[in-house]
């Protein structure tokens, strides 16, 4: 790092204040111009006519080749130029900017050129304030401080302006000349007034002369000029404490507090005060004094909080119900924005509470701000853990209004639709998202999009556009397993494209072999396609895997008409016996009645 820009670094605060709160014209403050001897254009028009029009070409076509990005023909031209006229500071000064981009910052011959050149043009034209201001940045790069220093002063001089004197404080304070940055800060005073940022830079740097007696009193004449702003009241307060002077900060904000009791900025470095000299009653009072005040600013509250949680899971575990209970106050306030109710729901997770007071915490953040759709996702979630299907379908139509282009809020309202078998409605919602997939969305919602809308056409005996419905959704996701599995199974059903069910079956089953859905369906495309020795392997594989609370009817059955096949009667029958009381569907009663009487498979 250079050591200019660790001067930059050094300053850079009271060099974004100055630019940020100044107001004044900075053409009209810098002054008139000082006019000095211009040695360059004497050596001008010491050149013949030919001369001049020859240098004129040649430096004119330097700044088109330079603004077409063409250095090295800049720097041929400027040459030759200088050539012709050996004292031109304008084409001094660009081949040195040349030279030093050339060589960059490291110890080199173009740099040596590059510094060499400046000078000639500052020396030639003495009055060009540009010249001087480069020249000046370049000592303070090189690390020559005194010269830096020297130049920046003459700046202040002939011109005047805050931009000098700023650098003019950094440079002091690098070469830690403190009494020279005193004089550059009080120059700025005098001439833009004194504000907080200056007062506080000198602050530190009588703190770090050890002068604390001028240090403190720079302070106070902030106060002193500023009688009605408290804030620096409490900024002189804050200072005394930091710098270990906590019985007349403490006395500052009491001060502060009795003229205004509301005070927030003191409120706050109470509670730091506090929170440091180990008062803890007195700092649990302020917290609710911080946190409950209207004047508050809203991050403030929010830093508090956050601050009182975090002491408090570390010191004052018992606190949680006072926490708990300033939220509740808190929250009911206007608010801004959804920062401190999104601390809430952090706070939640944070003491593993139950989901109803996560969801409160987050149906606040939604109220806050009804378009945050990571707390309607998360909500979405609680709901579908619990079931909470005509909940999730109103969050997914909010959803919609506020983000119609979320193919989730789509999907999860379809769920919810078939959940309360709302078959038709349930489709409905799964094709109104279908628009709004696109290559930006998750393949993997919407591949479980389309096997939903797969499940449901069938449902609704719509088989031929269930099936484009699997298609789609295995463009989207060719490793979805349930997809895979129940378009095998439909397909098997139906008695079409066997071996394109079987393939898609067993790929269901490698993925999760003892998964019993998976097992079955893959055992009966085989005994579809009459396969029967193997697919009693794959019934009996089901069988191991099946809970006795599961209603497992379907697989019963089909283990009674798999084992039909394969000879084995007795068994088949006993396992349409297990399926017959199992099963709740008067059809499949009959049909397993019929079977188990004489004893004989008939076909679904």
């Amino acid at each position: 790092m250079s050591r200019h820009f660790s001067l930059m670094q050094t300053f850079s605060a009271l060099l974004v204040v100055f630019l940020t709160t100044s107001c004044g014209n900075y053409a009209v403050r810098r002054g008139m111009p000082v006019v000095r001897e211009n040695l360059a254009e004497q050596a001008r028009q010491n050149l013949g006519y030919d001369a001049r029009r020859s240098y004129d070409a040649l430096y004119l076509e330097s700044v088109r080749q330079r603004e077409r990005g063409r250095f090295d023909a800049q720097y041929d031209l400027l040459t030759a130029a200088l050539e012709i006229n050996p004292q031109a500071s304008e084409a001094l000064f660009d081949l040195a900017r040349l030279e030093l981009s050339f060589g960059g910052y490291s110890d080199s011959a173009h740099v040596r050129r590059g510094d060499s050149l400046l000078q000639r043009a500052v020396a030639l034209e003495p009055g060009n304030r540009y010249y001087k201001e480069m020249l000046g940045e370049l000592m303070a790069e090189r690390g020559d401080l005194v010269r830096a220093i020297d130049i920046y002063e003459s700046l202040v001089r002939d011109y005047g302006g805050t931009e000098p004197l700023l650098t003019l404080v950094g440079l002091y304070e690098e070469r830690t000349d403190y009494d020279g940055a005193i004089r550059a800060l009080d120059r700025l005073q005098t001439q833009e007034g004194r504000t907080e940022a200056y007062s506080l830079e000198k602050f530190k740097i009588y703190i770090q002369k050890g002068d604390t007696e001028h240090a403190y009193a720079e302070i106070e004449a902030l106060c002193a000029e500023f009688p009605l702003d408290l804030r620096y009241r409490v900024l002189l307060g804050d200072l005394y404490r930091e710098y270990g002077q906590r019985e007349m900060a403490l006395a500052i904000y009491r001060d502060v507090l009795t003229m205004e009791p509301e005070n927030s900025l003191a409120q706050q470095s109470l509670l730091s005060y506090y929170r440091e000299t180990g008062e803890d009653s007195l700092y649990r009072a302020t917290v609710d004094d911080v946190i409950l005040n209207p004047a508050t600013q809203h991050a403030a509250r929010i830093n508090t909080m956050y601050t009182y949680i975090t002491e408090s899971s570390q010191h004052f575990p018992e606190d949680s119900t006072h926490i708990r209970q300033l939220f509740r106050t808190a929250l009911q306030m206007p608010q801004e924005d959804r920062g401190l109710a999104e601390l809430r729901v952090g706070y939640s997770k944070l003491l593993s509470e139950p989901e109803d007071s996560l969801s409160a915490a987050l149906k606040r953040v939604l109220e806050i701000e009804p378009d945050y759709g990571r707390a309607r996702l998360e909500l979405l979630q609680i709901l579908g853990r619990h079931n909470d299907d005509s909940a999730a379908i109103d969050l997914c139509r909010e959803g919609q209004l506020y983000e119609p282009t979320q193919v989730v809020y789509y999907y999860y309202e379809g769920i919810s639709h078939y959940r309360l078998d709302n078959k038709k409605t349930a489709l409905e919602a799964l094709q109104r998202g279908v628009p709004h997939i696109t290559s930006e969305t998750y393949p993997e919602l919407a591949s479980d999009l389309f096997c939903t809308m797969g499940d449901l056409l069938h449902d609704l005996g719509r088989n031929t556009e269930a099936y484009a419905a699997y298609d789609s959704s295995l463009v989207y996701n060719p490793e979805n397993i349930l997809c895979l599995n129940n378009y095998a199974y439909f397909l098997s059903l139906d008695a079409r494209d066997l071996d394109k069910a079987a393939d898609m079956a067993r790929r269901a089953v490698q993925t999760e072999p003892q998964n019993p859905t998976y097992l079955d369906t893959y055992a009966w495309v085989l005994f579809v396609q009459r396969h029967y020795e193997q697919a009693k392997i794959y019934i009996d594989e089901t069988l191991k895997y099946i809970s006795p609370e599961d209603n497992n009817a379907g697989l019963y059955e089909h283990a009674g008409d798999i084992y039909y096949k394969c000879g084995e009667r007795a068994q088949a029958v006993e396992y349409w016996r297990q399926a017959l009381e199992l099963t709740t569907d008067a059809k499949r009663k009959a049909i397993l009645k019929k079977k188990i009487r004489y004893k004989k498979y008939y076909a679904r």
